[in-house]
């Protein structure tokens, strides 16, 4: 989003004009609004059994203890090391937010991978007649070179500043929109599966209940919305406790708290 915002206050707003403007600033107003929404909520939303009465007499199949946390953990529940918590449907620890990733906050993981992805596909397009202007005498090793390692070519002198931003903009522009594209593509097959990345990894799937059924346990029945906004309201269906399975009894077998 940074990159995105640099292309248009930096570059974009330097140079436009008023029709040009008119296009872009909303487009940049929506996506900034979207991921900083989705980003606060998802880091102060908690996705652990804090707080989260556990019934004794509902302990059953696919129940484990954790005995860090000293609690009964429900199925897809599992026990991270780095935040000492245990997580509702846990499916992995974000180390670039600091926060798991669960049952009840992964509606704005998904929607902040989602704006994130459009904002850097926006930034990479607004990117290309800069990143052409560099291949302007083709593909040379001079060229090539300023890509992969821009802040080489700028402490030796080989460019000036203003053609090391244009460099380095791109770069992180397309860097970032791979590794978005291929985490977003991810987690896109793994909601229309119902499944969590460890479920994935173990290929279970047992809490398959069809796409749309799987969208909404996931994203809430306005789940065809949450897109627009991060404050709009989706409740989910369930508590993160207890979870509808397609056959109760190919329900994974209970595993070692590892991470």
């Amino acid at each position: 989003m940074g990159a995105v915002c640099t292309e248009v206050f930096c570059l974009l707003l330097w140079a436009a004009e008023p029709t040009q403007l008119a296009l872009h600033l909303p487009l940049l107003l929506f996506l900034l609004a979207n991921v900083l929404g989705n980003m606060g909520l998802f880091v102060t939303t908690s996705p652990s059994i804090k707080g989260v009465m556990l019934s004794e007499g509902a302990v059953g199949q696919g129940w484990e203890y954790c005995y860090t946390c000293q609690s009964h953990m429900p199925p897809r529940c599992h026990h991270c090391y780095t935040c000492n918590v245990c997580v509702l449907r846990r499916d992995h620890h974000c180390v670039l937010l600091g926060q798991c990733v669960g049952y009840h906050n992964y509606r704005y993981f998904l929607c902040l991978l989602l704006h994130g992805w459009v904002a850097l596909l926006y930034a990479s397009l607004l990117n290309a007649d800069n990143f052409m202007a560099l291949l302007h005498e083709g593909v040379t090793l001079h060229s090539i070179v300023l890509l992969l390692m821009p802040w080489l070519m700028l402490l030796t002198g080989q460019v000036s500043t203003s053609t090391f931003v244009y460099a380095f903009m791109a770069d992180t522009c397309v860097v970032s929109f791979l590794f978005c594209s291929g985490f977003l593509f991810l987690h896109v097959l793994l909601i229309l599966h119902g499944q969590t990345t460890r479920e994935w990894l173990g290929e279970s799937r047992c809490y398959d209940l069809g796409w749309r059924r799987n969208l909404q346990e996931a994203l809430g029945d306005r789940w065809h919305l949450v897109w627009l906004c991060p404050l709009l309201a989706s409740p989910l269906p369930g508590n993160g406790v207890a979870f509808e399975s397609r056959a109760p009894h190919t329900e994974p077998s209970a595993k070692p708290v590892i991470f």
